[in-house]
């Protein structure tokens, strides 16, 4: 994986070729004043276990609230995150 690092102002001028070399592995760290401000990294999808960790710690703290949330509200919860 290759890094690189790169400015803010020449980064606003080039983001859509930042954003393609990002889309092909490379992550960039962006500065300001030499100082890391932000990152474009490649975007992904949480994996199956992931999703299954968070539901899970969704039904744990639906059995700690006293007001008890339904199933099919977490269900709801859930699917808000699949595309």
């Amino acid at each position: 994986m290759k890094f690189l690092t790169i400015g803010l102002a020449h980064a606003k001028n080039r983001l859509s070729e930042l954003v393609e070399r990002v889309v092909k592995g490379e992550e960039i760290t962006i500065t300001r004043h030499d100082q890391p401000i932000a990152q474009l990294v490649p975007a992904r999808r949480p994996g199956r276990g992931e999703a299954t960790q968070a539901v899970e710690k969704i039904f744990n703290l639906r059995d700690r609230w006293q007001d008890r949330v339904a199933a099919a509200e977490i269900k709801e919860w859930k699917e808000l995150g699949q595309p």
